[in-house]
């Protein structure tokens, strides 16, 4: 017993109307026992009878609940959420494996409860867990991270931040945010920096101080400016030497001159200025990872929350390197739900695209919600909009886009200024945020991605605590999915049972099962690819700002704004999903087809979760092939240094089509390495078998032994030489 149990009792109790010494006199026991029993002090006899002295339904529920053992999931807490489906999913692993270890099953039953079991343990395991993600993204300057503080509660004063200047995260006009910054609950005010490698950072002064020598160097502005990080980068870095750049002088009075450009004209040489830079950065003095506040009073832990923040942000703070990332600790819940433990995530601002690595990685994580933040004028912003339909072409996650919503940023003055078609305005604030929210489901439809959740938020002007409850009702929409999907699944396993003793139910299940045999090995093949998947990559290459893609030689093809390996992999992805979309909807005709045959009705919960099943192979199989296009080509092309040297030499030399240039470049590499492509379409036919196939046969009441079956041999000939 421990002290949420006797918490539960005392509740009980009370609700009751019980008094300790009723209960007492009903256990013969004195009352010390009583209240000793509520702390949490019981053994499992006097607990049994203490709720037997309430004597209410709650207290037998509760005694039932007590008496449960728990073989095939971890415990959960009584106070759990989703505690009454997770008793029952519990039950069903406990039903489900002792008729598998029955020994006499069936063939045909033998698949539908080992995908019945593996469907219902995934269910169980992810409701178990209470901790999510509510993740911000947005373009420079869109107002994301004001948003994310007004909703998390992260400023100073409640009673003034509608005047946002007292969120303690640092805020501006864009190009503050420098890295991901994580926000979690714990048990004071504390941050953690997980630096950038030294040796980034070296290649980041690099290009710094080229970009300040070529400049005065008389080199033209239009290729030298290109040649710096992202303001932001710079400006730390500059900080963090000792260099900050100046104040924009106000009108009539004299610039101050920059004090890197000054120290430039000191040296001879780009590499003496370089080396100069990188030696007042004193890198091996900043090993500090983790400060926290030692105080007691909120308001003060507050406050330096906010300044020591600011300081490692924009490089000021002398016992830190640049940061990676930081995680922010504070002692209260990001969100009011106190069942369920949140996690805020502020993405760095967008910069071009938003197709990056660590966008991708929050969009597919199972449990996180994402916040697409846009301007108001242009919501759904183009780079929103580019990133969805990445995901819709590349991704074959059926939940995916549930844990996505748009969010339209307003400043004051913006929802009455919208207008009907009709030409009349909006007549409130409230019907202004409906054009708006009409507006956006608009814009999504044209791309195919109608029904997609969108809401409108002004940071000064609204409550932050309807945020809260807009996304907390993802966070509950997406688990709700999970806890129905649980139930169907028991509810199939009920069946499966019930179907054994019946002969005609089990005709039934033979007819289906051969069908999915038949057609598994019908499309034990797949069709080869219309486009080679380094296709996507020289698209990129073409379309990025240069300077980016510059960046991305410099490093071998991985950049935090550009990670070629990211596109080649998705552009496999992408293929996949094309090449099995004919198989799926094949398959989904036949299941569909025995769905409306009433000779097969006892079927039918064993055919629906099959149905459920078809998007997690489909999925598993896209993932596996983006896995593989990333896997096949990275260790010979991160290697293939006069390939990037060529890539790289060619920025900056004023002769135009640098990017054509470096495609045109990828695309003879690609070429000249044919047999890395024959490669990996042996990979993604070896995976097609073993994502979907196998499991499919198995489904059907094949064993795995003979499910796996070798791989046949794709015909490469067929893929597009585009």
């Amino acid at each position: 017993m421990n002290t949420e149990t006797g918490s539960i009792l005392a509740d009980l109790r009370a609700s009751s109307g019980l008094t300790q010494r009723q209960v007492a006199e009903r256990m013969s026991a004195n009352q010390t026992r009583v209240s000793r029993i509520e702390a949490g002090d019981g053994d499992a006899t006097e607990v049994s009878a203490y709720l037997s002295a309430v004597g209410t339904p709650e207290a037998a529920a509760l005694a039932e609940l007590l008496a449960l053992e728990w073989v095939h999931l971890p415990q959960p807490s009584l106070r759990h959420p989703d505690l009454s489906t997770l008793v029952s999913v519990e039950r069903g692993l406990e039903t489900v494996r002792e008729f598998l270890g029955d020994g006499q099953v069936p063939t045909v039953l033998a698949g539908q409860a080992q995908l019945l079991e593996r469907r219902l343990e995934d269910a169980g395991r992810y409701l178990l867990s209470l901790d999510h993600e509510v993740v911000y993204v947005g373009e420079i300057g869109v107002g994301k991270t004001t948003a994310a503080c007004r909703q998390a509660g992260l400023v100073i004063d409640e009673a003034t931040a509608a005047d946002l200047k007292g969120m303690l995260l640092d805020t501006g006009g864009g190009r503050t945010t420098l890295c991901d910054v994580r926000v979690e609950t714990g048990e004071r005010f504390a941050l953690t920096v997980e630096p950038v490698s030294d040796e980034e950072i070296y290649k980041l002064v690099g290009e710094v101080c080229k970009g300040i020598f070529e400049k005065l160097s008389g080199e033209p502005s239009s290729n030298s400016v290109e040649f710096r990080p992202a303001e932001e980068v710079e400006r730390a870095l500059r900080n963090m030497a000792g260099l900050p750049r100046p104040a924009r002088a106000r009108k009539g009075a004299a610039a101050v001159p920059d004090p890197a450009a000054e120290l430039a004209k000191d040296y001879d040489t780009l590499e003496a200025f370089t080396a100069e830079f990188a030696a007042r950065l004193s890198l091996w003095r900043r090993s500090r990872r983790t400060v926290e506040f030692e105080g007691i009073d909120a308001k003060a832990g507050r406050q330096w929350l906010r300044t020591t923040f600011t300081a490692i942000n924009n490089g000021r703070h002398e016992d830190f390197s640049l940061p990676d990332r930081i995680t922010v600790t504070v002692p209260f819940a990001l969100i009011s739900d106190a069942r369920l433990s949140i996690t805020v995530i502020d993405t760095r601002g967008v910069d071009g695209s938003a197709v990056r690595p660590d966008i991708l990685l929050h969009l597919k994580d199972p449990r996180a919600v994402t916040l697409l933040c846009s301007k108001w004028g242009s919501a759904p912003d183009p780079s929103v909009q580019a990133l969805l339909t990445h995901i819709n072409e590349t991704d074959a996650d059926p939940a995916l886009l549930d844990r996505v919503a748009i969010v339209a940023l307003a400043r004051s003055g913006d929802a009455l200024s919208m207008r009907h078609d009709s030409g009349e305005a909006a007549e409130d604030v409230a019907e202004g945020y409906e054009i708006k929210l009409g507006q956006i489901e608009d814009a999504l439809q044209k791309i195919g991605l109608a029904g997609i959740e969108s809401y409108a938020f002004d940071a000064s002007g609204d409550d932050p605590r309807e945020l809260t409850a807009f996304v907390l009702d993802r966070i509950l929409a997406v688990r709700n999915a999970q806890a129905q999907a649980a139930m169907a699944t028991i509810e199939a396993i009920s069946q499966m049972i019930e179907n054994r003793a019946e002969a005609e139910a089990m005709a039934a299940l033979a007819t289906v099962s051969g069908n999915l045999t038949r057609f598994a090995d019908r499309k034990a093949g797949l069709r080869g690819a219309r486009r080679h998947p380094y296709e996507r990559l020289l698209s990129a290459v073409t379309s990025l700002h240069a300077r980016t893609v510059w960046a991305a030689t410099l490093r071998n093809g991985r950049f935090w704004n550009f990670d070629v390996f990211q596109y080649l992999g998705d552009g496999a992805a992408a293929e996949a999903k094309i090449r099995s979309s004919e198989v799926v909807a094949g398959l989904t005709a036949i299941i569909e087809s025995d769905l409306d045959n009433g000779e097969l009705e006892s079927a039918r919960g064993f055919l629906m979760q099959v149905l459920a099943n078809i998007a997690q192979w489909e999925a598993d199989f896209v993932n596996a092939a983006r896995h593989h296009g990333g896997a096949v080509y990275l260790p010979p092309l991160s290697r293939a240094q006069e390939l990037w040297d060529a890539c790289e030499h060619d920025y900056g030399l004023g002769m135009g089509g640098y990017r054509e240039g470096v495609a045109d470049r990828l695309r003879a590499w690609f070429e000249d390495n044919v047999e890395l492509r024959e490669e990996l379409e042996r990979r993604i036919a070896r995976a097609w078998e073993t994502s979907f196939i196998a499991p499919l046969k198995q489904a059907a009441g094949i064993s795995p032994d003979q499910a796996q079956v070798a791989a046949p041999s794709l015909n490469l000939q067929t893929a597009a030489t585009e």
